[in-house]
């Protein structure tokens, strides 16, 4: 088993932010219906824990000017989509990302150099109410989130770049005004703080243009006036999706252009997708080149936020539901690990709800392999100190261990991911099935939807009948993409020891007491609760002088485990051993007529370190056995052999807690006796219990 230590009484002032886990378990999407379809999943998301979302592709949600054509042969919703639903199915998407659109406007007053006309019939409603019930979050207000907010359009909805940028200012203006500085009049309960300029600039699909100057300026002009509304605003980009890029135009040009024209930013904001390694772990290295050039223009102190993140961007049947399995939870287990250890302050999953990439599916269960892991994640935040480890990242397997301030609980993560080019592919998965997925159902139009309950749903209480859209923009040809620079490449790893599973060892211990409890996500695991199935019995635990040995066999190959100890002290630690080194408990009986029930008698009793094996022998002067079975007062059965072909039945048991054999492990224990031909004669049994 590979070993990772850790030691308990020093927090890693070098990982998280100063030791303290950072959160960065967001997501993009929303728990909201943003089509007929597609479900809500509020109650989920509370479970998960998430509470940081990137408002992007969400049709409409929070964008300005989209501007969707009918029967887009490239929306990324099309591989979720029954082929005789698909016509209709993209007729929908493209009017509600249309009609849903901030300002219906926009392209025709930048047309016209109109400002007052870009703003006209501006439809604050459907975002409203869609912000309103996200924020608010009324099934479990505890779970206070926060938006980001994506300056900009849902993929797809356009590439051209705004017409006049001094007018997308304006509406950018009304936006901040109204979520920003009057937020609690429009009904939000807190306001929005992150205002992202554009999505993925460096990519001419997004952003047609690959002259840097285009988006500095259009950065410059949006970002200043973020600031004369909101100073306490936070405003950044570019949401590259080029990640890593050393010496790029869109990071370290846009870092250089607002250092030399005094142009505010806050964060800079990034993507990465695994799909050219498949390796979680060159996150490190893109958080460290980040963190590199931020300290080159001196900007050592804003944000790095990864917007967008998973193991692949590509839409594709097989894809989505590699992205649910148990190899992707360990992916994603593994990365949010590897974040804390590098330059990212928020990140946010590519996404979490049940659209396309996303973390819920059309399977019957409640939740996925990867929804689990982000449920794993938000328990560690229970215990937010970083204890100090070996940050031994050599295998495939990435371990953190976490501690409450009080230092009485530690909650353990680890991930168990083998690099495969392969999974990152459109190839079908190995390791899992296809699961079905949700999609936009387009057996209704628009024009049937103007119902009381389907415009509360999508449409802000508003009949989207009465939205007349005027943002066409006539495209041009797309623009070769700017090179990009540097290569990342997996990191070499060794397999062999992290094949076998895993041993945690937590030194200088100020605890002689624990109580462990283990989930395991593993393929063919149970999906019908956030919580992953619980393996504690197959994980066991010893104290060794001051520290606490944890082993588990089963932390293999795209698995992801969770160990939680809750600590205390006990007034002296108990001996190894009470009794005499030999413990054996021994029960001689007769019977008759070959049938004997019996409990094990309260006299006969030994001390059982957790760990340990216990082993029984079971022999009969006569006969050999039909049935020999022993089970718990509960009847549950610890052993059960039939038709042995011996007098003898022999094995062996193992506890994971220490106690007494008979009273604290077993209790009282039947023990049941056939033998395989009745007889009158008597017959002499003995039952012993020993440790070698």
């Amino acid at each position: 088993m590979k070993l990772i230590s850790f030691d308990t009484l020093t927090v890693d002032s070098n990982a998280g932010k100063q030791g303290k886990l950072k959160e960065i378990n967001g997501v993009n999407g929303t728990p909201k219906s943003i089509a007929p379809g597609l479900p809500n999943l509020d109650n989920e998301f509370n479970q998960l824990g998430i509470r940081y979302l990137r408002f992007h592709d969400n049709l409409g949600i929070g964008d300005l000017d989209n501007y969707f054509v009918e029967n887009d042969q490239g929306s990324q919703f099309i591989p979720n989509i029954p082929s005789n639903y698909l016509k209709s199915a993209l007729k929908l998407i493209s009017s509600i990302g249309n009609i849903r659109t901030i300002f219906p406007n926009a392209a025709a007053g930048m047309r016209s150099n109109n400002a007052e006309l870009a703003l006209k019939d501006a439809n604050y409603a459907m975002t409203d109410q869609h912000f309103i019930e996200v924020l608010s979050n009324n099934s479990n207000p505890k779970v206070q989130r926060d938006i980001l907010f994506r300056v900009g359009r849902t993929n797809r909805g356009s590439n051209e770049l705004p017409q006049n940028f001094d007018i997308y200012a304006t509406l950018v203006d009304a936006l901040v005004k109204r979520y920003s500085l009057n937020y609690d009049a429009v009904g939000l309960p807190r306001k929005i703080i992150y205002w992202e300029i554009w999505n993925e600039p460096d990519l001419p699909q997004f952003w047609n243009s690959n002259n840097p100057q285009d988006y500095y300026e259009f950065y410059a002009k949006i970002a200043k006036k973020i600031k004369s509304i909101d100073p306490s605003a936070k405003v950044g980009g570019a949401g590259v999706a080029n990640g890593y890029n050393p010496g790029g135009a869109y990071i370290e040009g846009l870092l250089q252009y607002c250092r030399n024209n005094n142009v505010p930013i806050d964060f800079v904001s990034w993507h990465y997708y695994g799909n050219s390694t498949s390796d979680p772990q060159n996150i490190i290295t893109i958080g460290n080149q980040i963190q590199n050039t931020l300290r080159k223009y001196k900007y050592d102190d804003i944000e790095s936020i990864c917007s967008e993140w998973n193991s692949t961007p590509f839409a594709h049947k097989n894809i989505f539901s590699k992205l649910q399995s148990a190899k992707n939870a360990a992916y994603i287990a593994s990365t949010l690990i590897y974040m804390q250890y590098t330059k990212v302050d928020l990140a946010h999953y590519y996404r979490g709800d049940a659209s396309s990439f996303g973390l819920f599916n059309n399977s019957g269960h409640f939740f996925t392999y990867s929804a689990q892991a982000f449920h794993m994640f938000s328990r560690l935040l229970e215990t937010p100190d970083i204890i100090s480890g070996n940050k031994d990242f050599s295998s495939g397997l990435s371990v953190i261990a976490c501690k409450s301030s009080a230092g009485n609980k530690i909650n353990i993560l680890a991930a168990n991911y083998v690099v495969d080019r392969d999974f990152s592919t459109a190839n079908p998965p190995k390791e899992s099935p296809l699961y079905p997925q949700h999609y936009v159902d387009g057996n209704r139009q628009i024009e049937q939807l103007t119902d009381d309950v389907s415009k509360k749903e999508w449409f802000g209480n508003v009949d989207p009948t009465t939205i007349h859209p005027d943002n066409y923009v006539p495209p041009k040809g797309t623009v070769r993409q700017l090179p990009v620079h540097g290569v990342l490449n997996a990191v070499s790893r060794d397999y062999k020891s992290s094949n076998n599973g895993l041993s945690i060892q937590l030194s200088n211990m100020r605890y002689n007491s624990c109580k462990l409890t283990a989930y395991r996500i593993k393929e063919g695991g149970n999906l019908d609760s956030v919580l992953a199935p619980d393996i504690t019995n197959e994980v066991t635990f010893r104290f060794e002088n001051n520290d606490l040995i944890i082993d588990d066999s089963g932390a293999k190959t795209s698995t992801v485990t969770f160990y939680s100890l809750e600590l205390s002290n006990v007034t002296s630690r108990p001996k190894p051993n009470p009794v005499p080194v030999n413990r054996k408990a021994t029960y001689i009986y007769t019977m008759k007529r070959g049938v004997y029930v019996s409990h094990w008698p309260s006299n006969q009793d030994f001390y059982v370190n957790a760990g340990e094996v216990v082993y029984f022998k079971y022999t009969n002067n006569n006969y050999n056995c039909r049935l020999f079975r022993l089970r718990k007062n509960n009847y549950a059965a610890l052993v059960r052999a039939r038709n042995t072909a011996s007098n003898i039945v022999e094995g062996s048991l193992k506890f994971n807690q220490s106690g007494h054999l008979r009273s604290a492990l077993i209790g009282k224990l039947d023990f049941i006796i056939y033998y395989r031909f009745f007889s009158k004669r008597s017959s002499t049994g003995e039952l012993t219990f020993y440790i070698k």
